[in-house]
């Protein structure tokens, strides 16, 4: 009847889905369950009998631990509920375990020992970790989207005041004669204006909408072609080296971008070194990033699993911790005493518009490493070389004739674009929303020859006017303005015979060319 009873408190025990254990006064076991010896790695719960916590599967600190916590809850006579504990079992996994310990006492009401229970909660611990990387990954990606969409919308409101600065300064040096010493100071503007404008990519292409002049490029020579330009950009204490690839995948990108994107990466490589001496290494290579890797970057995107082209720098400087890290990639951050932009989150946006991952690894005292995969493209590789486009021929005494509608809702604009045009011969009518744009257009249908029509408007998009205006007159040439990126803004018109497209901020000769161009003078 006593071994039956045994067997069937053992039956019980065992049956018990959570881990069962007592201990005496010194904390040797007493006792387990089957699923207990099992964790600590014993083939039956008798094993147990006469062992501590130093001769299970457990590490040293977490044996540690578990006597403490036998040792308070006996010496105080109290239980101790939810114990969070780590625990290295048998099979080497780490668990998590949420542990009750309860005081034994004897008949006269001494403690003489401790029984414990736990649960494993090793996928719960793992699933709430997961749904905090998770939530942190799309507070950062919210973040970034949301940091797009104000560079974005700030460069295009600022190339708009540069259409005014660039265009009234082309507009100047053309009726100045040619010895004026005003035309010097008129130059330093549009120098000035120019390097705004360049400022405006920068945000565009943060943005995720930078002009992109897309070929396919091999990433070794790209680099290889900038190694004098990359030597002389580093610190003079800066050691470069360069590990290049041959025979890489192309890529499909933007030569211009990409450059960018590696001096950008080798200047704040050097910045790191500080006044130390330090190695910058610049790798290039393929490898292949499943969905778990891509997930893990700030640009994952839901981009797809395989080989991917990559450039890779690294330094030997102070490295980041993990505050910094979260924070690189924010528009005009620096840890520098005097930043040089937009830094990161250009290259962030440039990577992005390509639809590619970034990749930092990064410790104090440890230096940094970006890594910037690209995906590989199946066409050959060109020279990287930046695609040239005709050169204008008009000159300052052309003259075209007929009358154009410039549709834009910056005034600046239509009046840089107003007094360029009639400046060169063509009649101008100017509209400052869709409306009045159709409005303008129905009067004088019969006698405009051309409209310049802007992409972004208040009451009606640009392509919204489009639309109408072709109701109106079908065979209306429509040149399209816009300073977001040619390919974007062209394609919501894909089929529709748009006329021609001019980039924001432009300069006169610009646009008269374009204008020249569309109309065949």
């Amino acid at each position: 009847a006593l071994r039956e009873s045994q067997s069937m408190l053992q039956l019980v025990l065992d049956t018990i889905p959570a881990r069962v254990f007592w201990k005496d006064r010194r904390s040797v076991y007493l006792g387990c369950n089957g699923i207990f010896a099992r964790d600590a790695g014993l083939a039956t719960p008798e094993e147990i009998v006469g062992k501590t916590d130093y001769d299970l599967a457990w590490k040293q600190e977490e044996a540690d631990f578990f006597r403490e916590c036998d040792r308070r809850v006996m010496e105080t006579d109290r239980p101790e509920y939810h114990i969070i504990e780590p625990q290295l079992q048998a099979d080497g996994k780490q668990a998590w375990l949420d542990t009750n310990k309860i005081p034994l006492h004897d008949a006269e009401g001494n403690v003489v020992g401790i029984l414990g229970t736990y649960e494993d909660i090793t996928q719960r611990v793992r699933a709430e970790e997961e749904n905090k990387r998770l939530e942190a990954q799309m507070q950062h990606a919210q973040k970034l989207e949301s940091l797009g969409v104000l560079a974005g919308g700030i460069a295009h409101d600022f190339n708009n005041l540069l259409v005014g600065v660039l265009g009234n300064a082309g507009l100047a040096l053309l009726e100045l004669p040619s010895a004026s010493p005003a035309r010097q100071t008129i130059r330093r503007i549009e120098t000035a204006a120019q390097r705004a404008a360049e400022l405006t990519r920068q945000m565009l292409a943060y943005s995720g909408k930078g002009k992109f002049v897309v070929e396919s490029l091999d990433l070794s020579k790209l680099v290889e072609e900038m190694a004098h330009l990359l030597r002389v950009s580093v610190s003079k204490k800066a050691i470069l080296r360069f590990n290049l690839a041959d025979h890489l995948p192309a890529i499909h990108a933007d030569a211009t971008q990409i450059r960018q994107v590696v001096m950008n990466l080798i200047t704040n490589a050097s910045d790191a070194l500080g006044p130390r001496s330090g190695v910058v290494v610049v790798n290039t290579g393929v490898t292949y990033a499943d969905r778990a890797y891509l997930s893990a970057t700030p640009t994952h995107d839901e981009l797809p699993a395989g080989y991917y082209v990559y450039v890779e720098v690294t330094d030997t400087g102070c490295g980041m911790d993990a505050d910094t890290l979260t924070r690189i990639f924010d528009p005009f951050f620096t840890t520098k005493f005097s930043g040089r932009g937009l830094g990161l989150s250009a290259v962030l946006g440039i990577v992005r518009g390509h639809h590619g991952a970034l990749k930092v690894d990064s410790a104090p005292g440890r230096g940094t490493t970006f890594r910037v995969l690209f995906p590989r493209s199946e066409a050959p590789e060109s020279s990287g070389e930046a695609a040239t486009g005709e050169k204008s021929t008009t000159g300052p005494d052309w003259r075209g004739t007929g009358t154009l509608l410039v549709v834009d809702d910056e005034e600046a604009v239509r009046i840089v674009a107003k007094m360029t045009l009639e400046r060169f011969g063509f009649s101008v009518l100017t509209a400052g929303d869709g409306q009045e744009a159709l409005e303008c257009f129905r009067a004088h249908a019969g006698e405009i020859t051309a409209v310049l029509l802007d992409m972004t408007m208040p009451k009606m998009s640009g392509e919204e006017v489009f639309q109408e205006l072709r109701r109106i007159r079908p065979d209306i040439p429509i040149i399209l303005s816009s300073g977001y990126d040619e390919e974007d803004a062209v394609s919501l018109f894909t089929g529709q015979k748009l006329a021609g497209f001019v980039q924001k901020p432009y300069r006169p000769m610009e646009l008269l060319e374009k204008v020249r161009t569309v109309l065949q003078f």
